[in-house]
């Protein structure tokens, strides 16, 4: 043999390839009206050393659900039609397993249609893993969905009867009532307010997922973060707060406008509320792009937060982290749920003492 013969693409090189991928070939041919099956193609279909493959008997190979689709596509492909599917197909022995399938007419030198040739490949780990997320993934949606929609009523279904509840407590004469009659029913006032904040509350996670599938439109961020302060006006003024922005580098977003609002209202009152004693508050608001992502940064001089005590607690719901008789530790819960809710992410630095850093990526 001479030198170069030795680096011809000859068999070894197909059935290697075909080991290595896993695929099995096949042919039809029109003139001789025969049927071909290479090494790689019987041991998948687990067929033995003398079976002979026909037009007649190749179609017991497809699952019976799929021999419609199968036969379209061959005669498809006959035709001319390359085609290129994922299909249930069977063994020998009788054993179902996805497939992905490929195949397309082959021609002679006239172009004329002579015969049908392509590859298979057992997918059914893959393919079957994939089903299994797929049905995950839809139990989960119905799971939410049923969770949304009961939340749904129990924040609209139960505020009527807490409105009555404390329009009953208002009228209330308590001047003829006892003492402990009296912190009876200062008891009951006190909770029928709390019920109505829950529901509330409540009311604001709901209306999350509802907004949500809202079209988008371009949100101006220097308009909104002007919106914003205006609105807590006076809260910023009683606290003397110094604001730097800087949105030349990201000034519109494609947003929800509430959620932008609601996001920048949060993160500004947070700074305001755990501002340092005897320190001017300083609120850094700004933007930025990266890697064609975009990013909104609100940065203070506060107390800071304690990382390593409080980072899995920061943004889930009625948690806090500070001693503050007026925190809820419902702010950061509904800004992240917001930012998530239209596909982004929050991210938050933080040292004791030095302040805080919230990102948001878009």
């Amino acid at each position: 043999m001479e030198h170069r013969e030795l680096f011809v693409m000859d068999d070894f090189y197909y059935e290697e390839i075909s080991n290595l991928t896993g695929a099995g070939g096949w042919m039809i041919d029109f003139e001789q009206k025969k049927s071909y099956f290479d090494k790689q193609a019987r041991r998948i279909l687990q067929v033995p050393n003398e079976f002979v493959p026909t037009l007649k008997n190749g179609y017991k190979f497809y699952a019976e659900e799929d021999n419609a689709k199968a036969t379209e596509l061959f005669f498809g492909c006959a035709q001319g039609i390359a085609f290129t599917t994922e299909i249930k197909m069977v063994t020998y022995k009788g054993t179902v397993f996805w497939a992905r399938a490929h195949g397309k007419p082959l021609k002679n030198e006239k172009g004329e249609i002579v015969g049908i040739r392509g590859v298979f490949q057992n997918i059914d780990k893959e393919k079957n893993k994939a089903l299994r997320l797929e049905k995950s993934i839809d139990l989960i949606e119905k799971h939410n969905n049923r969770l949304y929609n009961f939340a749904h009523i129990v924040s609209h279904n139960l505020r009527s009867h807490v409105s009555n509840l404390q329009l009953t407590a208002e009228l209330f004469e308590t001047a003829n009532l006892n003492q402990e009659q009296k912190e009876l029913f200062d008891n009951f006032a006190s909770i029928a307010r709390n019920l109505d904040v829950t529901i509330q509350h409540l009311h604001e996670v709901v209306t999350i997922q509802t907004q949500a599938d809202k079209d988008l439109e371009t949100v101006n961020i220097l308009e909104t973060f002007k919106h914003v302060v205006a609105s807590i006006k006076q809260i910023v003024s009683q606290n003397d707060v110094d604001f730097y922005t800087e949105f030349s580098e990201v000034e519109n977003v494609q947003y929800i406008h509430a959620y932008l609002e609601s996001i920048l209202l949060n993160f500004i009152t947070n700074a305001i509320k755990y501002r340092k004693p005897d320190v001017r508050p300083e609120i850094r608001i700004y933007t930025y792009q990266e890697k064609e992502k975009q990013y909104l940064v609100v940065e203070d001089n506060g107390i800071g937060i304690d990382l390593e005590s409080h980072r899995d607690k920061i943004f889930q719901l009625y948690k806090t982290f500070h001693t503050n008789t007026d925190a809820v530790g419902l702010g950061l819960f509904l800004t992240r749920n917001q930012v998530e809710a239209l596909g982004g992410k929050v991210f938050v630095e933080s040292t004791l003492g030095k302040g805080t850093k919230f990102t948001v990526q878009f």
